[in-house]
């Protein structure tokens, strides 16, 4: 039965992929993201309904337009696949943790909370910026949802973050996810860092928690070390060129998420 569900969540993350590639895409140009059909970059042409099939189209169509025949871009298969995935993987990790109504509301929110990460990431890795039409919403939906899960967990028993519903697991997963980079930011009077990346840590420390905030960073100066060492190495990037920082921020949030409470118990010996 779970491998059923399995393929629902896919085939629903390759569904919601290829609408995060349309948001990505139109928050840039300022076109509507609800309104106006899809259509070849290069030709102009509308899409046909069909030729819109997540994943499937792009494989039977070959990665080209149906019309110019110029090449599709791979970010719009990538998007859709990694969004199915991370539905799957967590639906795979976490549906035996939570039950009841608990059940019901990690995935409403963490499904969210994923779909901004893959839309935070590839805007990022494509425009050098955190869009806060993507992050305010989801933060602000998560911000108030935490408070509900720590307000009310005993009263109701309440529980559906990955952190046990403290105040204090809170409190520090924002303070320590936002502080250490508005720290940088004032320091460096944003060479270093920006203020969405400030924004970011706040998001994934509201939904992380503490100790797990301290996981996502972690990985996440250690991914964004070695592809600038890379970088530099292949002569592809200057010293004093910008490298994104938030593309690895959801990686380090997303190794966080899946497995930072066995990252943490492995390094505490526990």
């Amino acid at each position: 039965m779970l491998y059923y569900y399995l393929i629902l969540f896919f085939i629903f993350g390759l569904i919601v992929g290829s609408f995060l590639s349309v948001v990505v895409s139109r928050l840039e140009t300022g076109e509507s993201i609800l309104g106006g059909r899809s259509q070849c970059p290069k030709c102009k042409k509308k899409i046909r309904s069909y030729d819109l099939v997540p994943l499937l189209s792009f494989v039977v169509l070959k990665g080209r337009c149906r019309y110019c025949e110029k090449k599709i871009s791979l970010f719009y298969p990538l998007i859709e696949l990694a969004t199915g995935i991370l539905f799957a993987l967590l639906l795979y990790r976490f549906s035996d943790i939570f039950t009841g109504a608990n059940l019901y509301l990690f995935f409403g929110l963490h499904l969210i909370i994923l779909a901004s990460l893959v839309a935070i990431f590839f805007y990022d890795c494509f425009y050098y910026i955190i869009p806060d039409k993507v992050l305010v919403p989801a933060g602000l939906t998560t911000l108030v949802l935490a408070i509900i899960n720590v307000l009310l967990a005993k009263r109701f028993q309440l529980d559906f973050f990955i952190y046990q519903p403290e105040i204090w697991n809170l409190v520090l997963g924002i303070i320590i996810g936002g502080g250490f980079f508005l720290l940088l930011v004032l320091i460096s009077k944003e060479r270093w860092m920006g203020w969405g990346d400030v924004k970011l840590g706040v998001f994934l420390g509201l939904f992380l928690g503490y100790p797990s905030i301290l996981v996502a960073l972690f990985f996440a100066f250690i991914l964004g070390s070695i592809y600038s060492v890379v970088l530099l190495l292949s002569k592809k990037k200057k010293m004093k060129d910008a490298v994104p920082f938030g593309p690895f921020l959801v990686l380090g949030g997303l190794i966080a998420l899946f497995a930072g409470k066995f990252i943490v118990s492995w390094y505490l010996g526990v």
